[in-house]
């Protein structure tokens, strides 16, 4: 018997390998008539993000979180736009892969977290490991890893 699945978990951090990610959860959502939560895990100690702040401002933390929503809210337009409508956004703040495995899916009963198979290069992957090998060893819910592109086939 097939797994229908509800809480469908994609985590998501900018990356194209991330973009695969929210496709296939996009198809998976649709298909279940599931609730889709995006989540980026901002772990600002150990990533380098796209932003430049003026020496004098001290509000990094909030233009990171601004930068963010955005990203997350476009995401969710385009959701809607596929016909997933039930699709909220999340940020939090912290070590990405204890997030994900643990936190989240305890607090929002998921029993589904769909990932890209990595955004790090290896250095960093050796250095740091994988979120998503953490993930997916760690995780009490099924875990589905991207690896694939989905190119422009449709929903």
């Amino acid at each position: 018997m097939l797994q229908n699945y509800h809480d469908i978990l994609v985590a998501v951090d900018g990356s194209a390998q991330a973009q695969q990610a929210f496709a296939k959860a996009l198809r998976i959502a649709k298909l279940n008539h599931g609730h889709l939560l995006l989540l980026n895990v901002l772990d600002i100690w150990n990533k380098n993000y796209d932003f430049r702040p003026i020496p004098d401002d001290d509000d990094f933390t909030q233009k990171i979180f601004a930068q963010t929503e955005n990203y997350l809210k476009v995401l969710q337009q385009e959701a809607k736009q596929l016909g997933v409508t039930d699709c909220d956004i999340h940020i939090r703040f912290g070590n990405p892969r204890k997030i994900i495995a643990y936190e989240f899916q305890r607090d929002h009963q998921v029993d589904l977290i769909i990932l890209a198979a990595t955004g790090k290069n290896a250095l960093t992957r050796t250095l740091t490991g994988s979120v998503t090998d953490y993930v997916t060893r760690n995780a009490k819910t099924d875990v589905l890893t991207i690896r694939t592109d989905l190119g422009n086939r449709p929903l």
